[in-house]
Order: C-alpha cells, then sequence, then structure tokens
C-alpha cells in the first residue's frame, strides 16, 4: 500500500538523522551547547513550561477514550474500573499538566496554571470525540492500547535511566557550582561522588541531564499520526499530523539546549526512545489496519 511504504520509508530516514547527531554529539557536545546557551531566553522557559504538555494530554485522551469505552451492559467490574481509572487518569494529567508549568515558569500563579491544563484538557477531550465519534469500537480499541504504551513507555524508560547515569547539565557546568563537577560524555554512565555532590548542596535533579524527560514528552505529540489514521475525517491528513509533531519535538529539543537543561546527545536519546517505542506500539498492535477496520 502506497501510504505504507511512505510510513516505511520514513523510519529508516529518521533513524539515520538520530545517529548522525549521538554521533556529532560524541564528539562536540559540550561546544554545540555552549555556543547555543542562551539561559534568559524566554520563548525556551515557555517551551520549558509547557514543552511536555503532549503527555499530559496524551494521558487525558487515554482517560477519556477509557470512559468513552466503557459499555454498563457489559461486566460490572470492568465498567466502573474503566470509568473510576479513566477518570482519574483525566484528572490527574489535566491538574499536573498545568501545576508543572509552575516549575518551569517562576512568579505564575499556580491557579492559573492548572486553569490553562484543564483548559488543553477541555480542547483535547472535544478534539477526541470529534475525530474519533465515527470510528468504529474495534478501531477505539486498538488506538487506545497504542496510545496507552506511547503515554506510559516513553516516561517510564526515560525516568529509569536518569538516575543511575547522573549525567550533570549544561547548567550546572556554567554555574557557581560548575567547579565541583566535569563533563561527562553520554557514553560514560554512572557518577561515582554523586552522593557526595548532593550532599555538598548540588541540586539531585541537576544529575539527571541523560535522556531528556522533556524531549521524551513532548515527542508523543506524534500519537496525534494514530489518532488521525483511526478517523475516518483525518485520515488524509495524517503525514501533516506526523510531520507537524517532529517539529514540535525539535523545537521543544532545541529550547532544552539553549537554556542549558540538556546536550543534544541527551535530547537525541529522548526522542529516539519516544520514536521506537511509537514504532513498536504501532507495530504490536497492527496500526495499518486503523485505515481499513
Amino acid at each position: 500500500m502506497e501510504n505504507k511504504t511512505l510510513y516505511e520509508r520514513l523510519i529508516p530516514v529518521i533513524y539515520a538523522c538520530i545517529l548522525i547527531s549521538m554521533i556529532a554529539g560524541s564528539f562536540w557536545d559540550f561546544s554545540i551547547s555552549y555556543t547555543l546557551l542562551n539561559q534568559e531566553c524566554l520563548p525556551c522557559l515557555l517551551a520549558a513550561g509547557y514543552g511536555s504538555m503532549p503527555n499530559y494530554l496524551l494521558g487525558v485522551i487515554c482517560g477519556y477514550l477509557l470512559i468513552r469505552r466503557a459499555r454498563p451492559s457489559g461486566s460490572p467490574l470492568r465498567y466502573y474500573g474503566q470509568v473510576v481509572f479513566g477518570g482519574l487518569a483525566l484528572a490527574g494529567c489535566a491538574f499536573y499538566g498545568g501545576y508543572d508549568a509552575t516549575h518551569y515558569i517562576t512568579g505564575m500563579p499556580r491557579g492559573l496554571a492548572i486553569g490553562i491544563g484543564f483548559g488543553f484538557t477541555v480542547l483535547s477531550c472535544l478534539f477526541a470525540e470529534w475525530a474519533l465519534r465515527d470510528a468504529s469500537d474495534t478501531v477505539l480499541t486498538r488506538l487506545l492500547k497504542i496510545l496507552i504504551l506511547i503515554a506510559l513507555g516513553p516516561t517510564i524508560l526515560t525516568h529509569l535511566i536518569k538516575i543511575p547515569w547522573a549525567r550533570p547539565r549544561m547548567r550546572l557546568l556554567v554555574s557557581s557550582l560548575g567547579q565541583m563537577v566535569s563533563f561527562h560524555p553520554w557514553y560514560q554512565p554512572g557518577l561515582a561522588d554523586k552522593a557526595q555532590l548532593i550532599a555538598s548542596g548540588i541540586p539531585a535533579d541537576e544529575l539527571k541531564s541523560f535522556p531528556s524527560g522533556h524531549t521524551t514528552a513532548a515527542a508523543t505529540i506524534l500519537s496525534l499520526y494514530y489518532i488521525a489514521c483511526a478517523s475516518p475525517l483525518l485520515r488524509s491528513r495524517r503525514y501533516h499530523f506526523f510531520f507537524g509533531g517532529l517539529v514540535w519535538t525539535l523545537l521543544v529539543a532545541l529550547s532544552r539546549i539553549i537554556i542549558g537543561a540538556h546536550f543534544l546527545t541527551d535530547v537525541t536519546a529522548a526522542f529516539a526512545i519516544t520514536f521506537s517505542i511509537f514504532v513498536i506500539a504501532g507495530r504490536l498492535c497492527k496500526a495499518d489496519l486503523l485505515l481499513s477496520e
């Protein structure tokens, strides 16, 4: 099928770009990041607050679809389980998606941030209802499995790597505490004196550079491609969503480098994680059938 062939052709091209970026970063990670460094860049600070929002909104859509698919005519345990779990996922992602922005945008009232989060939540639910209103239950079941894997897999894997890897961030190296640490290339995991550095006053979060959590979360916006595949209204535009997702991820990744939160290899590895799970989820759940069911 022509559309599938186009999708299949994109995968090796993207992995080739990832490989080139990792190789370049292996030699020039520090110099690239230092050249781009501008910790006062306002658009980048805004991206820090809302760049990872797609992951929260994906959780919102998963929760919404769980509730939408719940059937009272079936097993009561399954029905109420779907409604309760879906509601908790929806409300939790809506709340924390807004609240998380206050960690990066200083001075922003928490009430306003949470209100914005719930505003995005309403828009996401309306979009999902509009886009998938004509999708069959079979399509929605397949789509939901894919979206859950993308929503959870990259985040879990990224944080499992971050803690033991303990790579110092660029902004730490150029701070007043930078004399206590040195640059660590991405291929040298672990920090022997991590406990002593934290005890001496370095925040633990400053030793979690690899891979980039924001980029991992931002790249989950690629899931819009699968939503478009499942939508009779949007199937013809699914590649618009795919390439739009790539652009969003690139901009968020670049912003993380500019404000000194990450190195080139941090954001590249993070994108590789999410993109790989994006591809694997589609293969495991036979996403190509979304176009024909």
